[in-house]
């Protein structure tokens, strides 16, 4: 059980997703972004709830991600979306051993957002917005365990375990803007994704699966809620000042072992991420920079990590 408890906790290390308001692109709008991670975590939450001051094997961990993601307005009132973030680990650091690493892809995130109501949806109102978004979660290859314990037993450099599951999830997100005022709203989020297909770790894993042995890990879905008040005046020309306050909570079950569930292996996670944007018109390109800085509450079999995170977002007009 302790293995599988330490797969779960190095899966969740980083999960750096923007929630979005439930706006969508105007016609023929693209939007793309550039999202640097940097996360630390020195302490876990247990499987009571209680926080240690250690992290699973290791004294601490750091961890530098980059993720991307581009989206177009096909309509005024539906937008595509590809979303790959955190796309890539790129750098780690875990004290316990120079030679092992968390860096690797994550899985794609596609789908299509629309706003059923809102100034130009097909429910038109001024003061709430809503959208829903299918959408599916593609994987990506993983590293392969019997390389990497290869490399271990090397000396050589080696991924401890895969950054993400690897495997086909479904689902899709729902948001709610309240207009309070002109400037000021509250939005709510949500995001569901089930995964109907197991994860064979002989064939997708690093080291950690390779000494656990070849199972079949179902992972069931990942459930995301988030609250956020928003207060977006415009401070300038051209030039627009965006403050929010997200408080989100993260919920997954107990994880099935060949087609048995483990006990007290489900994680939940309770974070507040202030954050701070500028958005601008008045460079040839339209610009908006996000800088938020993410942190833990409470929660269950989950890591108490620290997150900073960096937006860069440019509008294209075609």
């Amino acid at each position: 059980m302790k293995k599988i408890l330490i797969l779960l906790l190095l899966c969740t290390f980083v999960a750096p997703i923007f929630a979005d308001d439930a706006l969508v692109l105007p016609k023929g709008v693209m939007r793309f972004y550039i999202v640097p991670a940097f996360t630390t975590a020195n302490g876990e939450y247990d499987q009571n709830g209680d926080k240690q001051d250690t992290v699973t094997t290791v004294e601490s961990m750091k961890l530098v991600t980059v993720g991307a993601a581009v989206e177009y307005g096909v309509t005024d009132w539906i937008s595509v979306a590809v979303q790959w973030t955190p796309a890539w680990s790129v750098w780690s650091d875990l004290e316990f051993d120079d030679n092992a690493k968390l860096t690797g892809p994550f899985d794609i995130f596609a789908g299509a957002k629309v706003q059923l109501i809102g100034p130009k949806a097909p429910m038109a109102n001024d003061t709430m917005r809503l959208c829903l978004a299918p959408g599916v979660k593609i994987p990506l290859p993983g590293p392969d365990p019997a390389e990497e314990l290869a490399n271990a037993l090397a000396l050589d450099e080696y991924i401890l375990t895969s950054a993400d599951k690897h495997v086909l999830g479904i689902g899709g997100r729902a948001y709610f803007d309240y207009l309070l005022t002109e400037d000021f709203f509250i939005n709510l989020y949500s995001e569901f994704i089930y995964y109907p297909t197991e994860v064979d770790t002989g064939e997708t894993g690093g080291l950690a699966e390779a000494m656990a042995g070849a199972m079949d890990v179902g992972y069931g879905y990942d459930l995301t809620l988030e609250a956020e008040p928003s207060f977006w005046p415009w401070v300038a020309e051209g030039m627009q000042l965006k403050l929010g306050v997200p408080v989100t909570y993260t919920k997954t079950p107990e994880v099935e072992v060949n087609g048995t569930a483990v006990p007290d292996s489900d994680s939940n996670l309770l974070t507040v991420s202030p954050s701070v944007a500028l958005f601008t018109t008045v460079l040839p390109m339209p610009i908006e920079v996000k800088a938020s800085y993410s942190l833990p509450l409470m929660g269950k079999n989950e890591y108490a990590a620290n997150t900073i995170i960096l937006q860069i977002k440019g509008f294209l007009k075609f």
